[in-house]
């Protein structure tokens, strides 16, 4: 993928001859601290509720008639709108961009406001989302990336429609990037097109107001017990704050994450306390990157009366990993297990527009995926060891859904 500026606009360009769609992805970084919670996640979601050219109705309608699949997110860093196309619809599909990203009008607002509220309380019906969204609120505590369901929720109903309005202006004062992959004739063409029809998407010299408010909240370790007295399973999610895709420590973490329990059958959580102990009906392992931090965290669904055992045979795991290094062929499996998971989600233009584009937006760099496989391919047997023991000496956040009866 190639970086090209125009007119201070960023294109990011990958040619994928005899493709027949194309996919645009457009970034917006947020940079800044939201009014209320849930301001981001309703923006994007009026984006596509209709514009003053057309109305929901036929804004829904132009996408399906041309065969343009369209979605627009917002996430903890950023807010993306992505399309996939015909090759022959480029135009057609920028026009229709332009147009929700330029005049959307909000109309929507009080119906999306109730949707959303009933997708939320949805949500927090199930045991396992609640935990999740328990844990990362509190251990982001005071930042932006405490943004969870019952954080939205709360706030929601503060939210007014001029709030929208203003984060949508503060769109276009930040960071921005165009990510195209695809087929196509003439590259300096589509060059142009963005050149004379996105001066929206200009980017002006900024700061980044979230990266001034990190900090690490977890002094201690810590356990949240969230009580379900009819519940026949114990949800554990245990977690710790650690560095993220910018720091050296990245490979070393996805290689540990990967033996630890992200390899699904031959991980060691599977192996150790599924398989052999019986503990567990899932288990697994996460490492979590976000520009500013990232989580690595353990989680299990267990039998109410085996929380303890649970929780100690996660820390026996992390044990044995610190006090005895991975033989070759574990770690090379786990290399290997990386490089594939790599290799799968880079095979369509709709994933290569959305990761690159990602890359760029998060500081990494055009050619961060090559980079950051070959620091994989350098992570040492006695890396996963130092990593393990970093854990056990970091402290951590544990969240707990069970019947109080078992409460420890």
């Amino acid at each position: 993928m190639e970086l090209y500026n125009r007119n201070n606009i960023s294109i990011l360009l990958q040619k994928e001859t005899k493709t027949p769609r194309i996919s645009v992805n457009l970034f917006f970084k947020l940079n800044k601290k939201e009014k209320f919670f849930g301001i981001n996640t309703l923006l994007s979601r009026l984006l596509v509720q209709g514009t003053k050219k057309y109305d929901a109705v036929k804004l829904a309608s132009e996408f399906e008639n041309n065969c343009i699949d369209l979605s627009v997110v917002s996430k903890r860093d950023y807010l993306k709108a992505s399309l996939v196309f015909l090759n022959e619809d480029f135009n057609k599909a920028m026009e229709l961009l332009k147009e929700i990203i330029l005049n959307s009008t909000f109309e929507e607002f009080e119906k999306e406001v109730f949707k959303l509220k009933g997708e939320i309380i949805s949500d927090l019906d199930y045991p396992k989302f609640k935990l999740t969204d328990c844990f990362v609120k509190n251990i982001f505590k005071n930042h932006p990336y405490s943004s969870t369901h019952t954080k939205i929720l709360d706030d929601l109903d503060k939210i007014t429609k001029e709030d929208i309005i203003q984060a949508h202006k503060d769109l276009f004062t930040a960071q921005k990037a165009i990510s195209l992959v695809g087929d196509w004739d003439n590259q300096e063409e589509i060059l142009k097109y963005f050149e004379d029809n996105f001066d929206f998407a200009q980017n002006q010299s900024q700061t980044d107001e979230i990266e001034d408010l990190f900090y690490n909240d977890i002094k201690n370790d810590e356990i949240i017990w969230l009580s379900k007295n009819d519940a026949s399973q114990a949800q554990i999610l245990q977690g710790w704050l650690v560095n993220s895709f910018k720091s050296e420590d990245c490979a070393k973490f996805s290689v540990l994450n990967n033996i630890l329990g992200a390899s699904g059958l031959s991980s060691r959580l599977f192996v150790n306390l599924r398989d052999k102990q019986g503990l567990a009906y899932t288990v697994r392992s996460q490492y979590e990157t976000m520009l500013h931090s990232a989580i690595f965290n353990m989680y299990i669904g267990t039998s109410p009366n085996n929380i303890q055992k649970s929780l100690d045979g996660f820390k026996i795991e992390l044990e044995k990993l610190a006090q005895n290094p991975p033989c070759e062929e574990e770690l090379n499996g786990a290399k290997e297990n990386i490089y594939g998971r790599s290799k799968y989600f880079s095979q369509t233009n709709s994933q290569i527009s959305s990761r690159k584009g990602y890359n760029f937006m998060m500081r990494l760099g055009l050619n961060y995926d090559e980079m950051f496989l070959n620091d994989i391919n350098n992570v040492k047997a006695d890396d996963v060891s130092v990593f393990a023991k970093k854990l056990l000496e970091t402290p951590k956040l544990i969240t707990i859904i069970a019947p109080d009866e078992y409460k420890i």
